[in-house]
């Protein structure tokens, strides 16, 4: 998988990004894993309080979640490789300033939902994956 042309964003931007979701209604917990390893680096919220002293909740879902983003990359990989990035044979346009560089498709989001919440994704920086516990709201 290619490495994404996106800057970095910096420890204050982080922080930055971590105090404004924490203040949304619907945020329940955020993980932030290393890219490389899927260590936890920082975990807030409902994720972090132990079910158990022997059940580390934040340590099994970075787990899970960092398998689903590896998986994901896989596929994400593969489908580039059935078609070079053409869906159907057909040339996406590229959009003003887009340049073809020779770089691979690369995730930027995923997106979970189920009834009891949903989960959002963002692999997009290098050394981070994000990831976000919403509340999932009762239908009406």
């Amino acid at each position: 998988m290619a490495t994404n042309a996106s800057p970095a964003i910096s420890d204050a931007e982080l922080s930055a990004i971590l105090s404004r979701l924490s203040g949304k209604q619907s945020v329940q917990s955020l993980l932030i894993l290393a890219r490389d390893t899927g260590a936890i680096i920082r975990a807030t919220g409902a994720i972090t309080r132990p079910t158990s002293p022997d059940h580390p909740l934040a340590a099994e879902y970075a787990s899970a979640v960092y398998r689903y983003v590896k998986a994901s990359e896989e596929l994400v990989g593969a489908l580039e490789n059935i078609d070079g990035g053409v869906m159907g044979g057909v040339a996406r346009e590229k959009t003003d300033g887009e340049e073809d560089n020779g770089e691979r498709d690369d995730m930027r989001l995923l997106r979970i939902r189920t009834r009891r919440r949903e989960l959002v994704v963002v692999p997009e920086d290098p050394r981070y994956v994000l990831v976000v516990f919403h509340d999932t709201p009762s239908a009406p």
